[in-house]
């Protein structure tokens, strides 16, 4: 017989580095509502991959203020889901809108683009139009609004 090495985590230790990983991405959220408030033209220009650049960059300088450590915060994007992955266990989906609302439609995800053992993820929502850009980050599964299949990869 095989011998297999099973580690176990503690509930409440799972638990509690969720909830530090919660307070991350309300850390991170008020950061870059706090700038943009200070400069109300801060991100407005952002596509896409920019506003992943600001958002690994902000990630990185917050860490060390939290139990994340910045070198373990790498940024994959690309054909992956999520775009950040922090600590292999947590991700972060950027997405952004050049409206004056919280909606975008459509977001190709492919479940077999998924990173491995990611487990816990969240969504940093950029609403870029309007007076200023605003940012929220949520847990993914709250800010889903309907699921349908647009196209086939």
């Amino acid at each position: 017989m095989d011998n297999l090495n099973i580690i176990a985590i503690r509930e409440q230790d799972i638990h509690s580095a969720d909830l530090a990983f919660a307070n991350f991405m309300m850390q991170t959220e008020t950061y870059l509502n706090e700038k943009t408030t200070r400069n109300h033209q801060l991100y407005k220009t952002c596509n896409g991959t920019d506003l992943e650049k600001v958002a690994i960059d902000v990630l990185k300088e917050i860490a060390p203020s939290t139990p994340f450590r910045p070198e373990n915060i790498e940024l994959v994007s690309g054909a992956r889901f999520p775009d950040i992955v922090a600590e292999h266990y947590y991700g972060v989906e950027v997405k952004s809108t050049k409206e004056d609302n919280w909606k975008s439609t459509g977001s190709s995800i492919v479940e077999s683009t998924r990173i491995e053992d990611i487990f816990q993820i969240y969504m940093l929502f950029g609403k870029l139009g309007g007076e200023m850009a605003q940012f929220k980050c949520k847990p993914y599964e709250d800010c889903l609004y309907n699921i349908a299949v647009t196209h086939s990869p």
